[in-house]
């Protein structure tokens, strides 16, 4: 799902850093690091490297590399659920308070298909539906034994469609959240059923970037018989048009060896918000490829990105038509 999105949508979702793991010195003292100076994945406690992914393996940048790793929000707690055995997955689950969804429970708002082979879990306060996704890691079988590693993270909410509101605050709160992290905004858009892009006010929001997000969407259009251009706030464009039949709204980000997801949908249920978290580099390669090289492309395309979304600012400012670029604090509602 996350993936074919990504691919598909644009080339900045590629992603970056090099990881080579170095052996200490003989004779030198090792530091000692303080609970408070770790990570949550570091004090989950969870191997994350071992014989069948992790340097020397064919997963070899498994299970990647944050930009900040001591960011505490609920896309980072998804984040360091992967990158572990499924057996540690699921043992820490339980120790968080996740409990099975029971079959008969199974809704198809996040299950339309009634899949038998899927588990789901309730986070701790039931506040959502947890579906923990584990990988068969065949690169790096062993004879009689398969490894599985934990490699994306979805979880569900369900909220009437009379309260737009409450999920309006949670787009943006998941926003403030990828901003916290220092992830690249890969995209931001909505849409709806009958929605005209030609329509003005303008009816569906686009972005691609952080200075993208800040500058608005744009929609060419005639005035008095005469071309003319207008900017406007996509979160007006989604205040306007949320509620409306089939309104979907989509927001992708990347970082160095992850991939993050927020759709909503609104459906005869409800709005259906769900959130994705993938590693990466647990993925296995088309035939022929292999991560070294492959990893090196990531690198590229993501640093691409994050240059051409700086250059972006500079480029708006030089437009025909310049819009005003929005400060990114008061965008997201950042006190």
């Amino acid at each position: 799902m996350l993936r074919n999105a990504f691919l598909s949508s644009i080339v900045l979702i590629s992603v970056s850093t090099f990881v080579c793991a170095q052996k200490p010195k003989s004779g030198v003292p090792k530091k000692t690091v303080t609970a408070n100076a770790l990570s949550n994945a570091e004090k989950m406690g969870y191997a994350r490297t071992n014989q069948y992914w992790g340097p020397g393996t064919y997963y070899s940048f498994a299970p990647g590399v944050t930009h900040m790793k001591m960011v505490n929000n609920s896309e980072s707690v998804m984040r360091d659920l992967t990158g572990i055995s499924r057996e540690d997955c699921l043992a820490e689950l339980a120790k968080q308070g996740f409990t099975e969804v029971p079959p008969k429970e199974v809704e198809k708002w996040f299950d339309p298909n009634k899949s038998k082979d899927i588990k789901y879990f309730y986070a701790p306060d039931k506040s959502y539906i947890l579906q923990p996704s584990f990988k068969e890691l065949e690169k790096s079988a062993k004879p009689g034994f398969m490894p599985y590693a934990a490699v994306d993270m979805v979880r569900y909410i369900l909220l009437p469609k009379e309260d737009s509101l409450k999920v309006l605050e949670l787009a943006w709160q998941y926003l403030r959240d990828l901003n916290n992290m220092k992830l690249l905004l890969v995209s931001f858009g909505s849409t709806f059923k009958k929605a005209n892009p030609k329509a003005y006010p303008i009816e569906q929001a686009g972005a691609s970037g952080w200075s993208s997000m800040r500058a608005g969407s744009f929609l060419l259009r005639m005035a008095d018989g005469k071309p003319s251009g207008v900017w406007d706030r996509n979160e007006d464009i989604v205040r306007r048009t949320i509620g409306k039949p089939d309104f979907d709204l989509l927001i992708m980000a990347s970082e160095t060896d992850f991939w993050y997801s927020m759709r909503v949908k609104l459906q005869k249920e409800g709005y259906v918000l769900v959130y994705e978290v993938k590693a990466v580099t647990l993925l296995t390669l088309e035939p022929g490829a292999n991560w070294t090289d492959e990893h090196k492309q990531r690198t590229l395309a993501y640093n691409g990105g994050v240059t051409m979304d700086k250059q972006a600012i500079e480029l708006y400012k030089k437009a025909p038509l310049p819009p005003v670029l929005e400060d990114l604090n008061q965008l997201l509602h950042i006190q």
